[in-house]
């Protein structure tokens, strides 16, 4: 690497004082790292609509980093969107991230189905006009592993984002990166560059992760399960090899080019900071 790539860092809203004690914590650790922006998620159905915009306030007023917040339109109607893009625009937000957001297990409300947005595409083309300079979107690279015509289409729809407005796409978090790799030669086939972030999830909770891994169609390595699966019952060793996971992985992606890192930090610093200083990144002394 001849400098180091830049970072960004996602956070999600506490749900304790407890947790909101190590989020500010771990906030202050990881600012040190100087990200280019950092994100706050968006619950399903907007259940975190007000924790979202908080934190997102605190992170910009308090630490002096830009935040995107996440917003999803999947149960909103557009006067919604635009109340709470509004919101933010008014704050001096100009960056957000856009998606279509998981489907209620009891449908999407009548008012968003017949008031909200068809698609993403809508949703970015408004946020656009609305004022937001910046608008990220998501990306899969399991499609990569799903055949020539599955990956193709996703790409497809992808650049469609990306001409609708959207300036980046983020990954969804991977544990083998060949898949990104694939989704990156396809991006770059369909005439898209220097667009795509890979998201990378720390091996805080290396059960965690998996479990989450399958509910989320992302591939798990059959070795790298093997290897956890031999080391069951030993915490420490099970911590090191998840450590090392982590830091090779991006170290690999790199190495090949990757200049863009979205990190899930899961509101943790330890091993988000290993991948940090693994990317060449260096802390700032403390205040």
């Amino acid at each position: 690497m001849s400098q180091p790539p830049g970072i960004s860092l996602e956070y999600f809203p506490p749900r304790s004082e407890e947790m909101a004690l190590r989020l500010t914590e771990t906030l202050a650790e990881l600012v040190r790292y100087r990200p280019l922006f950092c994100t706050v998620s968006y619950g399903a159905g907007g259940s975190t609509r007000e924790g979202t915009a908080s934190w997102v306030r605190r992170i910009r007023g308090e630490y002096g980093v830009d935040c995107a917040p996440h917003l999803t339109h999947v149960t909103h109607t557009r006067q919604e969107v635009r109340e709470i893009a509004g919101e933010y625009l008014s704050e001096g937000v100009r960056r957000m991230i856009a998606l279509r957001g998981d489907i209620p297990k009891d449908g999407v409300p009548a008012a968003a189905r017949k008031h909200g947005y068809a698609s993403t595409l809508e949703l970015i083309a408004d946020l656009r006009a609305l004022g937001i300079r910046e608008v990220m979107v998501g990306a899969h690279p399991e499609h990569s592993g799903g055949g020539k015509a599955a990956l193709r289409q996703h790409v497809e729809f992808v650049k469609r984002k990306l001409d609708a407005g959207a300036s980046l796409a983020i990954t969804q978090f991977f544990l083998d990166n060949s898949r990104f790799y694939r989704l990156r030669d396809a991006f770059a086939s369909a005439g898209i560059d220097h667009c795509l972030a890979p998201g990378i999830m720390p091996l805080y909770s290396v059960r965690g992760v998996f479990s989450f891994a399958s509910k989320t169609h992302v591939e798990a390595p059959k070795a790298l399960k093997d290897r956890f699966d031999q080391l069951a019952g030993d915490a420490e060793a099970t911590s090191r090899l998840a450590r090392r996971f982590s830091v090779d992985q991006v170290r690999d992606l790199a190495e090949q080019g990757v200049e863009r890192f979205h990190i899930y930090t899961m509101n943790r610093a330890p091993l988000t900071a290993a991948i940090c200083e693994a990317l060449g990144l260096s802390p700032a002394p403390p205040p």
